[in-house]
């Protein structure tokens, strides 16, 4: 179980508790967060996210490549497997299969400020 991020922050209850997100959706959620991130970035965990420097644009596949990076950012969240599905260079928009305990969801994660 984790807490639930809305627009970069913690989402509140009305009553003032955190609300919580678990199992597939907590999935989602930290492929999210693995993929908005640019590996080295983070303060408090150096080694979370993906490493962007490693990827072009003008790579001759450029999903393979994202999948690969994606792939080694998520090595060790335990039990979750993604994969990238799309990507358009116009808008840095990733489409993404996460994968967890035999479900399945799609997402889209806008990567435009990390590449």
């Amino acid at each position: 179980m984790d807490a639930k991020i809305i627009n970069g922050d913690i989402a509140v209850k009305s009553n003032g508790d955190y609300e919580t997100v678990s199992d597939l959706e907590e999935a989602v959620q930290r492929v999210r967060m693995v993929m908005m991130t640019d590996r080295g970035t983070f303060r408090y965990d150096r080694g979370l996210g993906v490493d962007y420097e490693a990827f072009s644009e003008e790579e001759a596949d450029p999903v393979a490549k994202l999948d690969l990076l994606l792939k080694e950012g998520i090595a060790d969240i335990g039990g979750v497997d993604a994969e990238i599905l799309r990507f358009d260079p116009q808008t840095a928009a990733v489409g993404v299969r996460v994968s967890y305990h035999g479900r399945t969801a799609e997402t889209e994660v806008d990567i435009s400020g990390n590449i």
